[in-house]
C-alpha cells in the first residue's frame, strides 16, 4: 500500500506555495482568493512582462529593464498530493490507461460541474495546477478547454509533458486570445444598406446626431446593436469623447466621423475579433473588473470612394463576483473608436 497523507488542508497549502514559487520565479504575481469564498479558484495570476525603459541621469540616457503589469489575469485552481501512487489513485491523483496523462479527481460529477460554472464566469482563462509534493514537480492544463475533461464526468485530464514552469507561461499567456486573419475579413458594401452621409454644413453636429442615433437616444434612434459573438455593443458618450479627444489629429477625427456610417454594420456583421490590449484591472472587496480592448475588421466597399479595411475598436468590461463566484455577470461592451488602420493621415 502506498504511503498516504490524509491532511488534505495542509497538502493544499503546501501545493499552493509550490505553485506560487513557480509563478513568482517566472516574473508574475499571484493574488490568493480568500479561503472562505474559494469554491473553484484559489487565486489569480497577474501576468507581467519585462519592458525596457530610458531614464536621464546627469544628462546621460541610461537603459534599464523592469517587470510591468500587462492587465491580463489568469485564474488558477491548485491541487496536490504528498506522493503519487504507482497504481490506482491517491486522493486527487488518478492513474489512467493512457500513460501519457493522469487524472485529477473532483469526487463527483456535481462537484466538477459546480466548479466549471465558476471557471466559465471568471474574467479570463483558468488553469489547473497539480503538484507532487514528494518531487516538487508540477503540471498544468487549460480548464476552459473541453479536451481537459474525462468522459467519466468527475475528473480533469493533464498531460504529463505539460510541466508547470517558467517556459509554460509562453503558452499560458496566449490562452483565450481570439485572432482574425486578414484573408478572412467580412466584406461590407455600403450600397446594400442606407449609408448615412454627413452634411457639409455643421459637420460635427451631424456626426453627433448620427452617434446619438446609434446609441439609441437620438430622434431617429437605431435598435440595439447586437454582435453574434460578443453580444450587445453600446454607443455610449465615452466613445464619442474618445474619437473627439483634444490630442487626436484633426484629420483622424474627421475620418472617424465619416466612418460612423459603417460602424453599426461592422458591429452587427463581423463575428471574428481580436484582443489588442488590456486596460486596467480594478478590484474591490467583492468584485474583480477587467477592461480589455477588442477590434472588429471588415473590407468596406464604399459606393463613393475606393474600398478600404475599416477597424472598430471596442472596450469590454468583464466582472467576476468573488463573494458569489457562481453568479454569471454579463460582460458590458462599448464602442471605443473607428478608423482605417492602413490609411496615412
Amino acid at each position: 500500500m502506498s504511503r498516504r497523507n490524509l491532511d488534505t488542508q495542509g497538502i493544499g497549502k503546501k501545493a499552493f506555495t509550490e505553485a506560487q514559487t513557480v509563478i513568482q520565479d517566472s516574473g508574475h504575481l499571484i493574488q490568493p482568493v480568500d479561503a472562505d469564498t474559494d469554491i473553484g479558484i484559489d487565486g489569480y495570476i497577474r501576468i507581467r512582462k519585462r519592458t525596457k525603459f530610458r531614464i536621464v541621469e546627469n544628462n546621460k540616457v541610461k537603459l534599464y529593464e523592469d517587470w510591468v503589469d500587462t492587465g491580463n489575469l489568469v485564474g488558477v485552481q491548485v491541487k496536490g498530493v504528498s506522493i503519487i501512487p504507482e497504481k490506482g489513485s491517491n486522493s486527487y491523483y488518478i492513474n489512467r490507461k493512457d500513460k501519457s496523462t493522469f487524472g485529477v479527481n473532483f469526487s463527483s460529477i456535481e462537484n466538477l460541474n459546480s466548479k466549471k460554472t465558476v471557471w466559465d464566469n471568471f474574467v479570463g482563462p483558468v488553469i489547473l495546477v497539480f503538484v507532487d509534493l514528494n518531487t516538487k514537480k508540477s503540471w498544468w492544463t487549460d480548464l476552459l478547454d473541453e479536451n481537459s475533461y474525462d468522459e467519466n464526468g468527475y475528473s480533469v485530464i493533464i498531460k504529463k509533458n505539460q510541466i508547470f514552469n517558467e517556459l509554460s507561461f509562453k503558452r499560458i499567456k496566449r490562452l483565450g486570445k481570439e485572432l482574425f486573419k486578414e484573408g478572412e475579413l467580412t466584406t461590407i458594401k455600403t450600397k446594400n444598406f442606407p449609408f448615412i452621409r454627413l452634411s457639409v454644413g455643421g459637420f460635427k453636429e451631424s456626426a453627433k446626431e448620427l452617434y446619438d442615433n446609434l446609441g439609441g437616444s437620438g430622434e431617429l434612434a437605431y435598435p440595439p446593436t447586437i454582435n453574434p459573438t460578443i453580444g450587445e455593443i453600446k454607443f455610449s458618450q465615452s466613445g464619442w469623447k474618445h474619437i473627439t479627444r483634444l490630442n487626436r489629429r484633426q484629420m483622424r477625427i474627421i475620418n472617424s466621423f465619416i466612418l460612423l456610417g459603417v460602424a453599426r454594420e461592422i458591429c452587427v456583421n463581423v463575428t471574428k475579433y481580436t484582443k489588442v490590449k488590456k486596460g486596467m484591472v480594478r478590484e474591490s472587496n467583492r468584485y474583480i473588473k477587467k477592461v480589455e480592448f477588442l477590434t472588429l475588421r471588415a473590407n468596406v466597399e464604399f459606393n463613393y470612394r475606393q474600398k478600404s479595411i475599416v477597424q472598430v475598436v471596442l472596450r469590454r468590461v468583464k466582472t467576476f463576483d468573488k463573494v458569489h463566484p457562481k453568479l454569471n455577470i454579463s460582460d458590458k461592451t462599448f464602442f471605443h473608436s473607428i478608423y482605417e488602420p492602413y490609411r496615412n493621415e
